[in-house]
């Protein structure tokens, strides 16, 4: 029975077992060594009583599994002080061991709360404690390799303060594809106090970003020497939005298939069927102000068709300039007004040519996590995130001549890699 226990310190006394769950009954081998009150060595110790603790451990053998301790409590004649047996395999305060404690740390990332607490009956709460400790003791920014290229944008998964959504940021490493961090808000604070904490700042040449220009005013003020770039897809979505508006004025008054054709006026001409062209071409010649509309955002998509800055700059001036000056093309200007004031980080794109792609991948996959959780807090997607799919980790090459030990500060942590996250979801890793 101790053999099949496992637990070295333990003798078993009494076993017993039914169809769904066993007991062992055990009492420690050996008395302790010390007073934890006065610190005597070899102290004279007697049993002032004894009580029977239930803790529960691993499963064994497809049934529930756990230990019914006579636990003793001494008395310790050198100095009269009072205490409990120290445990070895039970953590201080706890019923359960040490050892179904981390499993249910690493189970936890991948298996539901509501799964764990049924099959372990072990309260929802205490799986969440466990795993948040788990989370806590992640690796800190400092402690993970700094890339050139970064990545950030945010998700909007839960309301706050009942009336609002907050959204959470996201960090990625855009070198390795890797997620670094999530943080609580896209506050600048909160981003700049991610950057300051940084292994190496200064190695960061290029952030990637959307408009909120609380990212932008922390790179500025953290990260001088790192460029901004606005990326491409943000910019060009602009134009799809407004192609869509002059859509949906156009189709107040139109048969329902002007609806039914949304995506023939929102995809790029290149990728129509002649079938679409043909469909697209019928709407143009009942409603021309769409089509205006249309050869705008075209024209617009095409500035990123541009190799160098001066001529992506040369072609938005000339897109500008074809603006009709009817006021149903409002917000054509104002789309160019939004350019403007971001003309800068917009096109440093065309010197920098790097997107954001990447992370709007990772917001997608992190709202599939959230939704197969029937929506997890902050800290519990955190974890799930960043736990699930394992650590990128680059380790020196050992040379076997020599044999030379290598400090754990040698290893090269990247965050967790995407492709990862992804596999885990097509096992069903996040499924609850």
């Amino acid at each position: 029975m101790e053999k099949m226990l496992g637990l070295p310190e333990f003798e078993v006394t009494d076993f017993k077992q039914n169809d769904n769950d066993m007991g062992f009954y055990v009492q420690t081998k050996e008395r302790p060594n010390a007073c934890p009150a006065c610190g005597c060595y070899m102290p004279t110790l007697v049993i002032y009583k004894s009580r029977k603790q239930t803790v529960r451990d691993i499963n064994a053998l497809g049934k529930r599994s756990a230990l019914i301790i006579n636990r003793h409590y001494y008395e310790c004649r050198e100095c009269g002080g009072r205490f409990a047996e120290p445990l070895i395999s039970v953590g201080d305060g706890e019923r359960i061991t040490k050892r179904l404690r981390f499993f249910l740390s690493i189970a936890a990332a991948s298996v539901p709360f509501t799964d764990l607490e049924r099959e372990y009956q072990i309260s929802d709460t205490t799986i969440r404690k466990i795993f948040l400790e788990r989370t806590n003791a992640l690796p800190k920014p400092s402690e993970i390799e700094t890339p050139k290229i970064l990545g950030i944008d945010e998700i909007c998964l839960v309301k706050d303060d009942y009336h609002r959504k907050q959204p959470w940021a996201i960090i990625a490493n855009g070198e390795e594809n890797t997620v670094m961090e999530m943080l609580r808000n896209r506050s600048k604070a909160s981003v700049m106090e991610f950057f300051q904490s940084l292994k190496d700042p200064a190695k960061v040449e290029v952030v990637t970003m959307d408009m909120w220009s609380g990212y932008r005013s922390a790179v500025q003020e953290t990260l001088p020497k790192a460029k901004v770039v606005i990326d491409k897809f943000h910019v060009v979505r602009m134009a799809t939005d407004q192609m869509d508006f002059a859509r949906r004025r156009s189709g107040k008054l139109a048969p329902p298939g002007l609806k039914r054709s949304k995506g023939v006026f929102l995809m790029r001409e290149d990728k129509l069927s002649s079938k679409a062209l043909t469909t697209r071409d019928a709407w143009f010649d009942v409603y021309p102000e769409m089509q205006v509309a249309y050869e705008l955002k075209e024209s617009f998509f095409r500035i990123y068709e541009n190799t160098s800055r001066p001529e992506a700059e040369r072609a938005f001036r000339e897109w500008f300039r074809s603006i009709p000056p009817e006021t149903e093309y409002n917000g054509w200007r104002m789309l160019a007004k939004t350019v403007r004031r971001f003309r800068n980080e917009i096109f440093n794109y065309f010197d920098h040519p790097y997107t954001n792609a990447f992370v709007e991948g990772l917001n997608r996959v992190v709202r599939s996590i959230s939704n197969s959780g029937c929506g997890y807090d902050f800290e519990i997607l955190r974890g799930k995130v960043l736990l699930t799919a394992g650590r990128k980790i680059e380790e020196p090459k050992t040379d076997f001549d020599v044999m030379t030990y290598f400090p754990p500060e040698l290893l090269r942590d990247y965050g967790v890699p995407f492709e990862g996250i992804y596999e885990a979801i097509k096992r069903g890793d996040f499924n609850g």
